[in-house]
């Protein structure tokens, strides 16, 4: 009973950030190398729900702590691209919250998951349009996207338009996802993203700096 009770909450602690502790930066669908033009405009759009205080960062798939700073992971990635690029910078919210109890979170990510639920957003980016790159942010819950997330490409129109993904996980890399990307939004222009596990995003910095160079999208680049 002791040995199934542990492996229990193992299974569970993958759950919400689903490769080994190493970046997994591959993905799975044809895309570009770099991003095509110049002069861009730039919105960093992400999904981040970290759990509330009494959490503990250490071991958390959504929290880290970095230079006494609390973030959300895929928050904090999305800081440090914003920083580096000069991106405007939203985070994409469900018009109800999920609950702050790991458990509950985990219970309603799945029941969304199963059923195909795509939530009403909270977010509303009324100069949409006038962005021509968008960097897309999300943690993998239950081995694809949240389901918010496919709230977002049902809502926004990116024809024309390059997506670059970012990802945290916790044991399944990029899960398909940027296939799934791909097939919402075939007239959009994708270019190879940057898929890290959380228990490396507190370091991340320099290897996010790193592939924004080579996709040429620090900000001295544009």
């Amino acid at each position: 009973m002791r040995i199934y009770t542990y492996f229990a909450l193992f299974c569970v602690s993958l759950i919400l950030a689903s490769c080994s502790d190493n970046e997994d930066n591959n993905i799975s669908s044809p895309t570009e190398e770099v991003v095509p033009g110049t002069n861009h405009h730039i919105l960093i759009a992400y999904f981040s729900e970290p759990l509330p205080d009494g959490v503990d960062a250490n071991t958390s798939a959504s929290r880290v702590i970095v230079n006494g700073d609390l973030y959300g992971s895929v928050e904090y990635m999305a800081t440090v691209i914003g920083e580096a690029t000069g991106a405007d910078m939203v985070r994409i919210q469900t018009a109800t919250p999920y609950p702050g109890n790991f458990d509950d979170l985990a219970s309603q990510a799945d029941n969304e998951r199963q059923n195909n639920i795509h939530p009403a957003l909270a977010t509303d980016i009324e100069n949409f349009d006038d962005y021509d790159v968008i960097f897309v942010g999300y943690p993998i819950w239950w081995y694809q996207m949240p389901m918010a997330m496919y709230s977002f490409f049902d809502e926004y129109d990116f024809a024309g338009k390059t997506i670059i993904p970012f990802s945290s996980h916790g044991g399944s890399g990029w899960s398909r996802t940027v296939d799934d990307i791909a097939g919402m939004e075939p007239n959009a222009t994708m270019v190879n993203g940057y898929s890290i596990s959380r228990s490396s995003v507190a370091g991340s910095e320099e290897g996010i700096l790193q592939w924004l160079e080579r996709i040429g999208m620090l900000e001295q680049q544009n």
